[in-house]
């Protein structure tokens, strides 16, 4: 059973008639280029962790991925997708931006060649930041959700104040390595 939400988008298309059509279709022409572009590129970033693995394939399986992928996601939920990849990427962005900073605002050589393979003191403050924002704007599964229980009502946001400590306990943690070394 279609729910009101779901039924009201064909019924709001066609009513736009020739015109809503016209813009649909010239919306597809112009954006399948883009599909073709991110199933390729995709496929080469797989390629570079496994090379082994015959680009043709690489392609048939991202695509295959991607079309499942569009055929089974219900879209109505696409703003819970877009807020999880938010709370991922927020406080990555903000680690980023404190290691560079802490860093002079620059890299040299060393710091991309010689680096640990993994800095544990990072990746915490970027745990830290990730659960942050999952405590104050909880998206995922509902098994997610249900466990977070409540977010508290703070009228902020989670985007702000996830970027802030994740920076600030990130440039810390760099800033205490600078002077170790």
């Amino acid at each position: 059973m279609t729910s009101p939400t779901q039924s009201a988008l064909p019924v709001a298309v066609a009513a736009g008639g020739i015109g809503a059509v016209l813009a649909l279709l010239a919306v597809t022409v112009d954006e399948t280029d883009e599909a073709f572009a991110n199933v390729y590129s995709t496929a080469v970033s797989i390629q570079n962790l496994t090379p082994r693995v015959p680009q043709r394939t690489l392609i048939a399986g991202v695509a295959a991925v991607a079309t499942l992928g569009a055929l089974t996601i219900d879209i109505l939920s696409y703003e819970s997708f877009l807020l999880l990849l938010g709370s991922f990427f927020v406080p990555l962005f903000g680690v980023l931006l404190a290691d560079w900073l802490a860093a002079g605002a620059s890299y040299g050589e060393d710091d991309v060649f010689r680096a640990p393979p993994v800095r544990w003191g990072m990746v915490a403050a970027w745990i830290a930041g990730f659960a942050l924002y999952q405590w104050l704007h909880p998206v995922g599964p509902s098994w997610w959700v249900d466990a977070i229980g409540e977010p508290p009502d703070l009228g902020i946001g989670a985007t702000l104040p996830s970027f802030f400590a994740t920076f600030a306990l990130a440039f810390g943690i760099a800033t205490l390595g600078k002077r170790r070394l």
